[in-house]
């Protein structure tokens, strides 16, 4: 009867001893029938890890399950104890070959966990106004999924590293981080090429930042945009970790899955930024300065302080693209908003207002200031030459401030815009700021 089942099985006495072996456990176990009969199991394997197993069943009269290793095959181990009336006589110690189960287990498991991780990490919440919110909470759901206690995202800036999230590190080793002393070791990561790059504990006590903190281990995982490397995500343990392939592959899966999520975070800016900029000479547009109009004139009315806005008007402007044509116009546009945005305050909001008008909304600033400031600009595009040294360019201006010229933001554009009509009126190359004693406003 044994000798027909499939899988191996063994008989044994209540002390121990084998008493019946079928062809299957021969093979198992590579030896004959002749050599294992009548042995004690504790002196043979895989019999005798399972003794405790074996004895439990046996004296508790019950059945015992134990999953063991043979090599690279798993075995599923059933211990029934053969009872005679109510005493335990023997034991029968069934092996069946799970190993195609347990793979499949492990795939799954494994593509569970990769699911996990996609969904949690792609779960973040992208918003333009705070980035930093974002990158903290994406480091948040990355050391959850992945088991590490300690984190950081690098960025590549102009010069250094930006170091946009962390946790799980000391105030001192935030320091290091901010201060760029660990960018060296960044470049060395990135110059590999390597898609992982690992440091294990004799590699990790060479970095004296890393052996305070009391580090041992260190992956750093590359964030890609277009191929091009934009930073790294860095994940520490201070146990030792146990790098194999599944790890790896974890790791891999992470990286990948957080470069995604940075670049689309990356796209969301530009697409902001789109949203509010013109596309010709790169300035904020008249929808993004009517809602600044907007919220400066709510601020004045809170605080009490006022502020103004200059409205600028390229002299001649229509001859010049006759003369040189619509292309040359865009160029000199271009030209004099790289002027603009050199040379006015880093508080002010400079956006391009009509086809050859700019408009700047100069906040916390009086008539008087206002009025020197554009005086500057002014003169600065007067000196400069455009299109290859051949034109020169001059600029007419109108400034009115809030509250002092208007009520609302109606009143203050039509104010600055009577002030540039006069201007013009005047000769151009000229900045006039609105009288309201002279000037009659239309009522709203």
């Amino acid at each position: 009867f044994l000798d027909s089942l499939r899988d191996p099985v063994v008989i044994l006495t209540r002390d121990g001893k084998i008493v019946d072996i079928n062809v299957s456990f021969l093979g198992f176990a590579g030896s004959s029938k002749e050599d294992l009969t009548g042995r004690d199991c504790r002196e043979t394997e895989p019999l005798g890890r399972l003794w405790n197993n074996i004895a439990a069943s046996i004296f508790g009269k019950s059945g015992k399950n134990e999953r063991i290793m043979m090599g690279a095959k798993t075995f599923e181990v059933y211990i029934t104890p053969i009872n005679t009336g109510s005493d335990v006589t023997h034991v029968s110690v069934l092996f069946r070959d799970i190993s195609a189960l347990v793979d499949l287990e492990r795939d799954f498991m494994k593509k569970s966990k990769e699911l996990i991780i996609t969904n949690t990490l792609s779960s973040t919440f992208i918003s333009s106004s705070d980035i930093d919110s974002v990158l903290n909470d994406l480091l948040e759901k990355v050391l959850l999924v992945t088991d590490f206690r300690i984190g950081w995202v690098a960025m590549k800036g102009t010069e250094r590293y930006n170091v946009r999230s962390m946790s799980g590190v000391s105030a001192e080793f935030r320091r290091n981080l901010d201060s760029g002393k660990l960018d060296g070791l960044y470049e060395r990561f990135i110059r590999s090429g390597d898609p992982l790059f690992i440091l294990e504990p004799p590699d990790v006590s060479e970095v004296e930042e890393l052996r305070k903190e009391g580090i041992v281990f260190l992956a750093a995982i590359p964030l890609k945009s277009n191929e091009h490397v934009t930073g790294l995500l860095l994940l520490a343990s201070r146990v030792e970790v146990q790098m194999d392939f599944d790890m790896a592959s974890l790791l891999s899966l992470t990286g990948n899955t957080v470069s995604l999520i940075v670049e689309k975070v990356r796209l969301f800016q530009e697409t902001q930024v789109l949203a509010i900029t013109d596309s010709l000479t790169g300035l904020f547009n008249v929808r993004y300065f009517y809602d600044t109009l907007s919220k400066e004139i709510a601020r004045t009315l809170r605080y009490s302080t006022p502020f103004s806005i200059a409205l600028l008007d390229i002299d001649n402007f229509k001859l010049l693209n006759d003369t040189y044509g619509h292309q040359a116009g865009d160029e000199v546009l271009r030209s004099i908003s790289e002027i603009l945005n050199r040379n006015a305050r880093s508080t002010d909001i400079i956006a391009r207002y009509g086809g050859e008008e700019f408009i700047i909304v100069l906040t916390n600033t009086g008539k008087q200031e206002a009025f020197h400031l554009a005086c500057r600009i002014k003169d600065f595009i007067e000196v400069e030459s455009f299109l290859h040294e051949r034109v020169r360019i001059s600029l007419s201006g109108g400034i009115a401030t809030f509250p002092e010229d208007a009520s609302d933001a109606k009143e203050l554009l039509y104010a600055a815009d009577m002030a540039m009509y006069d201007a013009k009126a005047a000769g151009k190359k000229t900045i006039l700021c609105y009288n309201r004693k002279t000037k009659q406003i239309p009522a709203s």
